[in-house]
């Protein structure tokens, strides 16, 4: 079995497939671990773990699950079933290669644009050729909901609902529907600047925050509720782990 481990800024998960069949998804602390021992008593060990950390990992994290199983950091160095244009690959967030080689599975032959929606919203373009080009970062729902409570003085930290109003009728709705519109208006407006130079343009969209916008462009976009899992997958089928 594989154990495919997805540490964001917000949240841990970690998924054990059987082959080509998914088990089981957990979310866990990875300062405790103990959802994880929980899983491996519930489902047996894994034979190897591949793990995707987007921030420092606690000190025993890996010597912990390198004790179970073979264990190793997704890195830029790790053989990808992509070639990697990026001009720093030693700065690339592992979350960010997993979504591409998620795409590369789903879309072979196919210039694709990921969007994963999480701290941040990372755009990334991969091309028909297999060359992952690169793309952009900006912050999150909740990294600009924040921003706007702690850089003034009197506005309150509100967070998302399901359904935003366009125009908001107090403080709180109104913050609600600038991040909202804004996030929905960036995301369209991306995706129709790269639409004009891929007339073929496949979007891919992913992320904990994806259910606010999976749904709601007019463009067809292909969803994918754990992407980055997904291509942790498919880089370790690629490298024969596990």
């Amino acid at each position: 079995m594989q154990l495919a481990v997805d540490i964001g800024n917000s949240y841990s998960k970690a998924a054990l497939f059987d082959k080509d069949t998914l088990l089981e998804i957990i979310y866990f602390d990875e300062n405790e671990q103990k959802d994880l021992q929980n899983l491996f008593i519930k489902r047996g060990k894994p034979s190897a773990a591949l793990v995707a950390s987007v921030k420092p990992l606690p000190e025993s994290f890996i010597p912990n699950l390198s004790s179970i199983c073979h264990t190793e950091l997704l890195h830029a160095g790790l053989s990808l079933p992509f070639q990697v244009g990026y001009a720093s690959p030693q700065t690339l967030g592992p979350d960010r290669l997993a979504a591409v080689a998620a795409a590369f599975n789903r879309f072979p032959g196919r210039n694709v644009l990921v969007i994963d929606i999480g701290t941040c919203i990372t755009y990334d373009l991969l091309l028909a050729d297999g060359l992952y080009k690169g793309g952009s970062i900006s912050p999150g729902l909740r990294m600009r909901f924040m921003a706007m409570n702690q850089f003034t003085g009197k506005l309150p930290l509100a967070s998302l609902e399901a359904d935003v109003a366009l125009t908001g009728i107090d403080t709180t709705t109104s913050l609600q529907a600038g991040v909202y519109w804004g996030v929905k208006a960036e995301m369209e407006g991306i995706i129709g600047e790269y639409q004009h130079i891929y007339k073929d343009l496949t979007v891919l969209m992913g992320g904990g925050d994806n259910k606010y916008f999976d749904k709601k462009f007019r463009i067809s976009i292909f969803a994918a509720s754990n992407l980055v899992i997904e291509g942790l997958k498919v880089i370790m089928d690629y490298n024969q782990i596990g």
